[in-house]
């Protein structure tokens, strides 16, 4: 008995189905940040939240569209000093009516990306052992 499998089970399970939402297609955690900045085209904008895969980025007022890509710089305080990457992002969502942008970072630097993840996962340790994070997970 020979046993063939359709691609008609697929859509019917809903199985490696591309997520529509963008709130599902983050891969990792996004940290609030207070004291972070993107530069975009000289632009300076205060950052909502990152990871070591992208950010959302407060205060933009247009320019770019869903799609394109853009050369950025993300600034974090992180141990009292400044660390700066650059990356070629691609922009996931650009929203001027409600000032925001997010982007996903497509490409960087070997050591940036060593050093973003690095920094990452230990803005992620400071930000869960703060009282913020206590009273947001007491609320969801």
């Amino acid at each position: 008995m020979k046993v063939v499998f359709t691609t008609w089970l697929t859509p019917l399970f809903g199985l490696f189905q591309k997520k529509r939402d963008p709130w599902e297609r983050w891969r990792l955690y996004r940290i609030p940040e207070k004291s972070a900045m993107l530069v975009l085209d000289g632009v300076s904008y205060a950052i909502g939240d990152w990871s070591a895969d992208g950010f959302r980025a407060l205060g933009f007022r247009g320019g770019y569209s869903a799609g394109d890509t853009a050369r950025v710089r993300l600034i974090i305080v992180h141990k009292g000093r400044t660390v700066g990457f650059n990356a070629k992002t691609k922009i996931l969502r650009a929203d001027p009516l409600n000032k925001e942008i997010a982007g996903q970072f497509s490409s960087m630097s070997e050591g940036a990306g060593k050093d973003i993840t690095r920094v990452s996962r230990d803005r992620l340790a400071l930000y869960e052992a703060s009282p913020e994070f206590a009273v947001e997970e007491a609320l969801s």
